[in-house]
């Protein structure tokens, strides 16, 4: 699977106000992104096996019906197809278990949902810099 110039970026999350909110804030501090949003961690693996090229990011929700997002981390990590692809978990959890868990799965981040627009929109600032930037887009394709 290939990976194009434009930043594309699966949004995992059941909450459909969740999604909608990171969706905007994405489009107004990101506006080259695509965005892909998926409500469970079942819709994200048969994404992925239909894909014909990866993401550059996913932003994954922990508490899911269908697959839990340490579930979908884990099946996720569990193909050589997907290993270089970031997940970043963005969940309201700020237990320290699931982050541990989260690490262990090999998740790239983990961000605890913030309360305020403000704060998302710092949150997405932040993930467009570590992930999205065109540095990060080359050494993810290996072409740095």
């Amino acid at each position: 699977m290939a990976r194009s110039n434009t930043n594309w970026v699966f949004i995992v999350d059941d909450d459909e106000d969740d999604r909608f909110l990171v969706q905007q804030v994405f489009n107004q501090q990101s506006p080259d992104s695509q965005l892909k949003t998926l409500s469970n961690g079942a819709e994200l693996l048969e994404t992925l096996a239909e894909s014909v090229r990866l993401p550059n990011l996913i932003l994954l929700d922990l508490n899911m019906p269908v697959m839990s997002g340490l579930e979908t981390l884990e099946r996720v990590r569990q193909n050589p197809a997907y290993e270089s692809v970031p997940i970043v978990i963005l969940t309201t959890s700020d237990q320290a278990i699931d982050r541990q868990v989260a690490s262990r799965l090999r998740a790239n981040g983990f961000i605890t949902k913030p309360p305020t627009i403000k704060q998302y929109n710092e949150v997405v600032l932040n993930l467009q810099r570590e992930w999205l930037s065109d540095t990060n887009r080359l050494a993810q394709s290996g072409n740095a």
